[in-house]
């Protein structure tokens, strides 16, 4: 299997609606059992999770180029609202769909 690098970029945390951390630990047990590599703050992957606490969305600043990505701004991911329960397996899901 190919080296599939995943990014997770997180915003300042200053008014976090989610546990992002939590958050990110989830999705990186699921990614690299599946055999993704997992880094954090840095756009030096092959897909960036886009890691913001609330709805202001300032994780997303940092796009810079049009890398794959998805966009996680509380409980909405890609713009649409999802059930918090249900947040790491709709982002594990874009990924997946991504390079799968």
């Amino acid at each position: 299997m190919e080296n599939r690098r995943i990014s997770i970029v997180f915003c300042g945390g200053c008014n976090p609606r989610i546990d992002r951390g939590n958050v990110a630990l989830q999705i990186q047990a699921i990614l690299v059992a599946r055999g993704y590599q997992i880094g954090y703050n840095s756009l030096d992957g092959d897909f960036v999770i886009y890691m913001s606490g609330c709805t202001v969305n300032c994780a997303l600043k940092y796009n810079l180029n049009n890398q794959p990505s998805v966009v996680v701004a509380a409980t909405s991911v890609d713009a649409v609202a999802i059930d918090e329960g249900e947040l790491v397996s709709e982002i594990v899901m874009k990924v997946r769909d991504y390079f799968e």
